[in-house]
């Protein structure tokens, strides 16, 4: 009598060939997150600096109370010193210094207030003064923003007779912009 593995009795095969998988030291083919920050801002270094000392002075404090029978107190007045000018620190860096860095980079590379995201109610507002804007960009970017504008109407306004008037009128504008090529409406036949 012969004896079937469980895979033949539900009708699986063994795999003979090797699976494809990346060698373990190649590099990963999805971004990886990575918990220390690379190169690391300056309020995680005074962090890991004072954080590093007040640990140091505390393991101190309990070793040489222990080994000496009563608490040293001026190792204690330094432990709570560093572990002060962590919290202080980090208050004034996280609290002051960094929203100011930012409000600061946002002004001048003209990013979004808080880091946060365009809404589409944003990006057609600025696409649509970015078409009206006189005198008119460069012509790529005219032909670019309003493809994106009319995908806004099409799709997120649901409004297809005003992104097919858009495309005609850049149409009529542009006959000779290759970018229209592929997004003009139908012919009526």
């Amino acid at each position: 009598m012969e004896l079937r593995s469980a895979e033949d009795r539900v009708g699986l095969r063994r795999r003979t060939e090797p699976v494809n998988l990346l060698p373990s030291h190649a590099c990963p083919t999805i971004p990886t997150v990575s918990v220390l920050e690379d190169p690391p801002t300056p309020r995680a270094v005074v962090r890991g600096i004072l954080g590093f000392a007040a640990v140091v002075a505390a393991v101190a404090l309990v070793v040489v109370s222990l080994a000496v029978g009563h608490i040293e107190w001026r190792l204690a007045a330094l432990a709570l010193t560093l572990w002060s000018a962590y919290g202080f620190w980090d208050a004034l860096l996280g609290g002051l210094f960094e929203p100011l860095g930012q409000f600061l980079g946002d002004q001048l590379t003209g990013g979004m207030p808080g880091s946060t995201g365009i809404t589409i109610d944003q990006e057609t507002a600025s696409l649509e003064h970015l078409l009206a804007a006189d005198p008119p960009p460069p012509l790529h970017r005219v032909i670019i923003a309003g493809i994106r504008l009319a995908e806004i109407y099409r799709t997120h306004q649901r409004d297809v007779p005003k992104a097919d008037a858009l495309i005609a009128r850049l149409a009529a504008q542009y006959p000779d912009a290759p970018e229209l090529r592929y997004v003009r409406p139908p012919a009526p036949r």
